[in-house]
């Protein structure tokens, strides 16, 4: 992640995006709220790599992915593994998937995001005796729904910024 000529908006981007992961619900909304949570890590990585390969770095990544596995209580370099293999899929394939369609791109990221919950959940099995419910297809979901609008949203926020 070059901090130069605004590479701090996609470091400040995805800083916002692991504290929106970490936020909770009011308490007096209803808990069951909590679990149609998107993966808002993984929809801005995504649009980053995607949009500006160039801006996002491997290793960068991977330790972004050791500070969320303590945010997130998780095993040390399990979100470092995820994030860099999102990374890993959207350089292959960011020229492909800019000539796709919003919508187009909201199914491959929910293909992304279920592997990446897929993956969570066996890590978690092994490490904690955790066993998995139909609950994981919730975070793919909405975060597939999300897509089209963290798109315009940072699209803009790209714009608007000039980002190279």
């Amino acid at each position: 992640m070059n901090p130069s000529r605004g590479g701090w908006i996609v470091f400040v981007s995805l800083i916002v995006a692991m504290i929106l992961g970490v936020l909770h619900l009011p308490a007096d909304w209803p808990s069951w709220l909590g679990s149609l949570r998107p993966n808002w890590l993984l929809l801005v990585l995504f649009f980053w790599v995607i949009d500006l390969p160039h801006r996002v770095g491997l290793v960068g990544i991977w330790v972004l992915g050791l500070f969320v596995d303590v945010l997130y209580a998780d095993p040390i370099g399990l979100n470092g593994f995820i994030l860099a293999c999102v990374t890993y899929v959207g350089w292959r394939g960011f020229e492909r998937l800019r000539m796709y369609s919003v919508l187009q791109q909201a199914g491959v990221l929910f293909l992304i995001v279920f592997s990446a919950e897929i993956l969570r959940v066996v890590v978690l099995g092994i490490s904690s005796s955790r066993q998995w419910d139909w609950g994981l297809l919730w975070t793919p979901l909405f975060s597939m729904l999300l897509w089209p609008l963290a798109f315009v949203l940072l699209m803009r926020i790209r714009t608007g910024m000039r980002i190279e």
